[in-house]
Formats: structure tokens, C-alpha cells, sequence
């Protein structure tokens, strides 16, 4: 009656679309640091930020790059 898809991946950190939040945190205060010490704007990277430590502090661990 059902026939069951076979997933693409067997798990999520397999999924290449999926990027941890953790790690995307950390390059992202990289990027602020950096672009800080050379005296860019980093609003946009700031306002990221925010959102993924949001994301990450609801409980999520995967960010979707889709």
C-alpha cells in the first residue's frame, strides 16, 4: 500500500545543504573581528550573528543553506 522513500542521506550531518550552527557561529565572529579591526562595517554580519545565537538558543543545531 506504502512504499517508503529512501532518504538521501542517512542522517542529517551527512546532508551537505545542513551547516552545524555552532561552527557557523564561530566563523562569524571571526569575520566581525576582522572586519572590525580593519574598519568595515559589520552590521550585516552582526545582525547574523543575532539571529543564528537566536536559532541556537531555541534548540536548533542545523542551519539549512537552501
Amino acid at each position: 500500500m506504502f512504499e517508503l522513500i529512501d532518504p538521501a542521506y542517512p542522517d542529517a550531518a551527512s546532508d551537505e545543504r545542513l551547516v552545524p550552527i555552532l561552527s557557523e557561529i564561530m566563523k562569524l565572529q571571526t569575520e566581525i573581528q576582522s572586519a572590525q579591526w580593519e574598519g568595515r562595517d559589520a552590521t550585516a554580519l552582526s545582525q547574523r550573528l543575532r539571529s543564528l545565537n537566536k536559532s541556537y538558543m531555541d534548540g536548533a543545531v542545523y542551519e539549512p543553506q537552501f
